[in-house]
């Protein structure tokens, strides 16, 4: 025979205080997740505290400049060689046709390859052709079908050298950093190809 509730028995538990308590709990954790997953701040230069990229970088400054250059000065030469504005076009044409024709398999072919390397031998060989045109420049052997192979030559390097860069890129960097410095490669751009053509024209006239 049961003897009930007496009056020293604890009370039973409400079901609405657990209820109530479990929420409290669920919301406690989710703020703590959404705090935890919250982006850090990041300065204007940022990325540039990873060694890597920091020379990634300074090398890139070099390059674009001297591309813009080369641009300007290649298009000077034909022009100084022929007379002929329509030989400036065809040099033009000759430097951007391979990005139009091939810069579609320029990033497939880029994701079998190792990006470090291969920005090596772009590098390396649009280096080459500005070295190769210039010692037939100042040894007077410079032919105007030299300058649309150098051209052409440049402008298939671009096609792989473009998608590696931005691909090598984010293996420097990381997630965390990738919005700052690929803000920073589109500055680099910019201001190269400002400063570029207009140290090749001061060249030119001096």
């Amino acid at each position: 025979m049961s003897s009930g509730p007496g009056a020293d028995s604890a009370p039973a538990p409400d079901p609405d205080d657990s209820i109530s308590a479990l929420k409290t709990t669920k919301t406690a954790k989710t703020a703590k997740t959404f705090d935890t997953a919250k982006p850090r701040k990041s300065s204007m230069f940022s990325s540039l505290k990873v060694r890597n990229y920091r020379l990634f970088f300074l090398g890139q400054v070099v390059s674009n400049t001297g591309t813009w250059m080369q641009r300007i000065a290649q298009d000077w030469l034909v022009l100084s060689l022929t007379g002929s504005a329509t030989a400036v076009g065809i040099t033009t044409a000759l430097q951007f046709l391979p990005m139009l024709l091939f810069g579609l398999y320029g990033g497939v072919l880029v994701d079998r390859l190792p990006k470090r390397r291969t920005l090596l031998v772009t590098q390396t060989s649009m280096a080459l052709t500005g070295v190769a045109l210039a010692v037939l420049t100042l040894t007077g052997q410079v032919q105007v079908w030299h300058v649309y192979l150098a051209a052409f030559a440049v402008g298939l390097a671009t096609v792989v050298d473009n998608p590696a860069r931005q691909s090598f890129v984010s293996e420097m960097v990381g997630p965390d950093q990738l919005q700052n410095a690929v803000s920073l490669n589109s500055a680099n751009f910019q201001s190269a190809r400002l400063v570029g053509p207009a140290v090749a024209g001061l060249m030119i006239t001096g």
